[in-house]
């Protein structure tokens, strides 16, 4: 992540074709995300993450790459992380996709739904 200086925000992105799509944007302050599909959209805030937001930003970053000789993403899949609004080069995997789900429905049970991207 960004060495220079200490995260503000983390935005996680992850669409599956153009069927769904869901962004989660983390600060200190607040969380808030978009759910969409065809159908309906469903837009959420939250209150922040009780967790050391610095802390939470690195664990959910380091949950998103791909470790070695895991399977990569499905072509239709994809993930996309930003820190402080600037895209972080990160090499995803289904496993990794995985572990950030899990991760972020431990922040929050609104977050659910994201197993569908799994």
């Amino acid at each position: 992540m960004n060495d220079r200086k200490e995260c503000r925000r983390l935005t996680v992105m992850m669409r599956v074709a153009d069927v769904a799509r869901a962004d989660i944007a983390l600060t200190p302050d607040r969380i808030y995300y978009r759910f969409a599909t065809d159908d309906s959209i469903e837009d959420g805030e939250l209150p922040a993450s009780k967790e050391d937001f610095g802390a939470l930003a690195a664990r959910l970053n380091e949950c998103a790459v791909a470790r070695e000789n895991e399977c990569p993403l499905k072509q239709d899949v994809g993930l996309s992380l930003f820190v402080d609004n600037r895209i972080c080069d990160v090499k995803a995997s289904e496993e990794s996709l995985r572990r950030l789900v899990c991760e972020l429905r431990r922040v929050a049970d609104e977050f659910a739904f994201l197993a569908g991207f799994c």
